[in-house]
């Protein structure tokens, strides 16, 4: 409740804050500070800011009120977010925690935020798909010169006002997990760290950017994840995993509609009496499955032995030689 509570007045206070007031400039020494007009910050702290989705839904995004910021280098925020979906009257409202890392433009008295991620979502009318789309564009929607907001109102926020600029480092780009099981395996991958949503209703929550159904069952930290008809659990992402059994009678409430049906018609799931490993990753990774150990064929004409008991794109470089994996992802080979 009182999450909600938060929500709501966060949404209120935002909603009358469209346009910022005009910012302190930078004068040299010996100058009086005077109040100039800068386009740099009229350009760039104008909130709120209008989106267009993939699904031709509409979201605007109000300014960020900032939680915390460490050290003037990691910026906590929550923002209001409207969502209007194609050819509605309504918006629907929510909010969103997002966490960056940040630099100071001291002149422009603007804090620049970098690869911004939402790490909480509350949008209590709307189905997962939705919020999973919102989540996935925002990154993506926010225009690199348009990841600012207003020194001075950060500073307002979590009353500080000590600034020490720092460098930005540069993006790492390391290749991704490639997990290799010759059982039976799946998995679990997620775009970052999990993020949790509540059901409208129901005290499981799901999670949002991973495609897989994963729900949380709070009142005893247990994970249940849905295997085609089955259900595993664990009481840690990372496992182990074993067969669910008796699901929480929250399962059976669960909403009737379209976005859940999946998950409702295999309730209360096909028993299993052995689970699949279950491979846990928050970054880009592949699964290479293998129906036991590697049956080679050799592909004419070539020095290369293709893996026939597979669904992925692996060959191997002669009885001794590296294996080559085509990862989808990238389309690239990569070899091991």
């Amino acid at each position: 409740m009182k999450r909600i509570l938060f929500s709501l007045l966060l949404i209120t206070c935002i909603t009358s804050l469209v346009f910022p007031p005009g910012l302190v400039g930078q004068t040299s020494k010996g100058t009086a500070p005077s109040r100039r007009p800068s386009s740099i910050q009229q350009a760039s702290d104008i909130w709120p800011r209008a989106y267009s989705l993939p699904s031709e839904a509409q979201i605007v995004i109000f300014q960020p009120q900032a939680a915390s910021w460490d050290n003037q280098k990691h910026l906590v925020a929550m923002a209001a977010v409207s969502y209007t979906k194609k050819d509605a009257q309504k918006p629907e409202m929510g909010t969103i925690k997002l966490e960056s890392d940040t630099s100071v433009a001291l002149q422009e008295r603007l804090v620049k935020f970098t690869s911004p991620k939402v790490t909480e979502t509350n949008f209590q009318t709307l189905s997962k798909e939705q919020v999973q789309e919102i989540v996935t564009e925002i990154e993506k929607l926010i225009p690199d010169n348009e990841r600012t907001i207003s020194l001075d109102r950060v500073l307002a926020q979590i009353d500080k006002s000590t600034i020490t600029a720092k460098n930005v480092e540069g993006l790492k780009a390391d290749p991704p997990l490639v997990f290799f099981s010759q059982t039976p395996a799946i998995l679990l991958s997620f775009d970052g760290d999990p993020i949790w949503s509540p059901i409208k209703d129901n005290e499981l929550k799901f999670a949002v950017n991973t495609n897989w159904d994963l729900l949380e069952y709070p009142a005893t930290k247990t994970y249940y994840l849905r295997d085609d008809a089955s259900w595993l659990k664990a009481t840690n992402l990372n496992g182990p995993w074993t067969p669910a059994g008796k699901l929480p009678e929250s399962f059976r409430k669960l909403p009737g509609d379209e976005n859940w049906k999946d998950v409702v018609l295999n309730l209360p799931g096909k028993p299993i009496t052995k689970a699949p490993h279950v491979y846990f990753s928050t970054k880009p990774a592949e699964l290479i499955s293998l129906q036991g150990p590697p049956k080679y064929e050799p592909v004419a004409g070539t020095g290369l032995l293709w893996i026939s008991n597979t669904e992925s794109d692996l060959f191997r470089a002669g009885e001794n030689g590296p294996f080559y994996y085509l990862w989808p992802a990238a389309g690239l080979p990569r070899r091991s």
